[in-house]
């Protein structure tokens, strides 16, 4: 197995800005909690992917306040961040 970037959590700064944009998009009954560990995992997926895919989570249409999908998009410096390699 290859090495590769697995995302631990946001920093501070980027939880932050996650949880302002929950508050903008979400509908009020949106599970917070839920929403972060999908965002992380969609964008550990899109780091370590094949195609350099941003590093951006959609909010879907029925968990948004106005019935559209809104996306909120992270930079490096937002994610906690660790090189894994397998072999050590």
């Amino acid at each position: 197995m290859e090495t590769y970037q697995q995302i631990h959590d946001f920093t501070p700064a980027g939880a932050e800005r996650f949880a302002a944009f929950l508050a903008a998009q979400a509908r009020p009954d949106v599970n917070a909690e839920a929403c972060r560990m999908e965002c992380l995992g969609v964008m550990e997926d899109n780091l370590n992917g094949s195609t350099a895919a941003p590093l951006s989570w959609e909010l879907g249409a029925f968990e948004s306040a106005t019935g559209r999908p809104a996306t909120f998009t992270a930079e490096l410096a937002d994610l906690i961040v660790e090189t894994v390699n397998p072999t050590e």
